[in-house]
C-alpha cells in the first residue's frame, strides 16, 4: 500500500520553476494542450448533459483552468464551483481521443485553488469531520438532512432494515437447507470506509456474512479513517496524505491475506491514490481487492439458493472505468440462480453523487440523479443492484423524486439474500 516508485507524472516533470504561479498545474501544460476542444467529452460528462453549459463540460474546464494559468481569469467564485460540479467519473478520460488526463488536471486545479485563497466554510467542515472519528460520528446523524436525503436513503443503522438486508423477501423462493458457515480459507480485513460505517451497515454486516460463507475469517480493524477520497475531491491533498498513513499504518500491521472494500470509491483510492500520496516505506505491502475482485471465482462452492427477479446494474464509475470491475462485477451478480439482469440504456452513467460535489452543488448532483433515474425506470426492474455505497444513496433518493419504489442494494446484499441461512448479522467477525 506504501508508494514504490515515482509516478510518470513525477519523472516526466522535475524541475519546475518555483516562480511558477501554479506549479501543480504547471506540470500538466503540455497534457491541457493537447485538449484540441473536439466536445467529444459532451457526450458523456454528465455535469454538461444536466446543466447544458459549456463551462460544465471536460473542454470548457480546461479552458478555464488554461486561463487562470495564462493570468487572463482570476481565481473567481464561478471558477471554484466550475471545478467542484466535477463529478470525477472518468468518463471524460475514456473518451478523449487525446488521452488528456481530465481527473487529474481538475485535481490539480483544486489543490492550486485551495492553496491560493483557503477552502470555503463547508469544504472546512467536512474536511475536519473526515478527519476525526467523533466528529464523524456526529455528522452521520445530521447527514440526511445536510445531504439533502430522505431519511430512507440513509438505511442500514445498526439493526435496522428488513430481515433479508433490505431485500424483498416475498419476490424469493427459498429451496434447500442452510449448510452454515465452512471453515475459514483464510483472513482478511474489511474496509468499511465512511459510507459504510457510518450510513449504511447493512453493507458492512452483509459483506463479512459473504467473506465467511466462502470460508474467509474477517477482521474490522480498529483505528481506520476515511480513505481520504473526498478530501482529494476538495483538494485538499495534506490531509487526505495524513488519513492514508494512518490507514496503511493500521492494515499494515494485519496479518491478513488481502483488505476487502465495497466502496468502489475506497477502492481506487487505494490503488490509485495513495501510490502518489505515500513515499517509500518499506512496510509490506497488503494486496487491496474491491468485494467483486475478491469473490470471483470463489462462490461455487457457497450454496446460492435460487430466486427469480429482474435487477438491472449500476456501474460506479470508479468501478467500472476506474478500476475496470465491471464485467466482473456483473459475473459475481450472476452467481446468483435465477437473477435476470435487464441493462439501462447507460448503465455506466454517472450517478451525480461526486462525493463533497453531493453537498457544495446539491441542485447540480439532484439534476444529474434525475437522469439515472430516468434510464432506470425504462427498465422496469424492482431492484437496482450496485457495488458502491455512495451510488446506493444517491440513486434511492433520485428514485424517490421521481416517483419510483424500486429499491437499490449493493450487490452483497444479494448474495446474503441467496446465502443458505439467509439471515442478517455478522458471523464471527472480529474487532482487532
Amino acid at each position: 500500500m506504501g508508494r514504490k516508485n515515482a509516478t510518470t507524472d513525477d519523472m516526466k516533470h522535475t524541475s519546475i520553476s518555483p516562480n511558477v504561479r501554479y506549479p501543480s498545474l504547471e506540470r500538466y501544460r503540455e497534457e491541457i494542450g493537447r485538449c484540441v476542444r473536439c466536445g467529444g467529452c459532451g457526450a458523456v460528462c454528465p455535469s454538461y448533459l444536466a446543466e447544458r453549459e459549456e463551462s460544465f463540460s471536460a473542454r470548457g474546464r480546461m479552458a478555464l483552468i488554461e486561463a487562470a494559468m495564462q493570468g487572463r481569469l482570476p481565481v473567481s467564485r464561478m471558477l471554484r464551483q466550475r471545478l467542484a460540479s466535477c463529478t470525477g467519473c472518468l468518463a471524460c478520460e475514456a473518451a478523449c481521443p487525446g488521452n488528456v488526463p481530465v481527473a487529474r488536471v481538475v485535481q490539480a486545479a483544486k489543490e492550486a485553488m485551495l492553496r491560493e485563497q483557503g477552502g470555503e466554510l463547508l469544504g472546512r467542515i467536512v474536511a475536519a469531520s473526515l478527519g476525526r472519528e467523533a466528529l464523524m460520528r456526529s455528522f452521520s446523524w445530521l447527514a440526511p438532512l445536510v445531504l439533502h436525503f430522505a431519511g430512507s436513503s440513509v438505511k442500514g443503522r445498526g439493526n435496522e432494515g428488513s430481515a433479508k438486508c433490505g431485500m424483498r423477501c416475498a419476490e424469493w423462493k427459498w429451496r434447500g437447507q442452510g449448510s452454515g458457515v465452512r471453515g475459514p480459507l483464510g483472513k482478511v480485513a474489511f474496509f468499511p470506509g465512511c459510507a459504510v460505517a457510518h450510513f449504511q451497515q447493512d453493507i458492512e454486516r452483509a459483506t463479512v456474512s459473504v467473506l465467511n460463507a466462502v470460508g474467509y475469517e474477517v477482521i474490522v480493524p480498529k483505528g481506520l479513517s476515511c480513505c481520504g477520497r473526498p478530501l482529494l475531491s476538495l483538494g485538499d491533498r495534506d490531509v487526505a496524505r495524513k488519513l492514508a498513513e494512518r490507514n496503511t499504518a493500521v492494515l499494515s500491521s494485519l496479518e491478513v491475506d488481502a483488505v476487502v472494500t465495497a466502496c468502489a470509491s475506497c477502492g481506487l483510492t487505494f490503488k490509485k491514490e495513495y501510490p502518489t500520496l505515500l513515499a517509500p516505506s518499506g512496510q509490506k505491502s497488503v494486496p487491496v481487492l474491491d468485494i467483486h475482485e475478491f469473490l470471483a471465482g470463489k462462490l461455487g462452492q457457497s450454496g446460492l439458493l435460487s430466486g427469480k427477479i429482474k435487477v438491472t446494474w449500476h456501474d460506479p464509475c470508479h468501478l467500472g472505468r476506474g478500476q475496470g470491475l465491471s464485467r466482473t462485477a456483473r459475473s459475481v451478480l450472476g452467481e446468483v440462480p435465477g437473477i435476470e439482469l435487464v441493462e439501462m440504456e447507460n448503465p455506466g452513467q454517472c450517478c451525480g453523487l461526486g462525493g463533497p460535489m453531493r453537498l457544495t452543488e446539491s441542485g447540480h448532483s439532484d439534476r444529474i440523479g434525475a437522469l439515472k433515474a430516468k434510464e432506470i425506470a425504462a427498465t422496469g426492474a424492482s431492484l437496482v443492484v450496485t457495488g458502491c455505497p455512495g451510488c446506493r444513496m444517491q440513486i434511492t433518493e433520485a428514485l424517490r423524486r421521481a416517483g419510483s419504489d424500486a429499491e437499490v442494494v449493493h450487490t452483497v446484499q444479494v448474495l446474503e439474500a441467496a446465502l443458505p441461512s439467509a439471515e442478517c448479522g455478522m458471523r464471527s467477525a472480529e474487532s482487532k
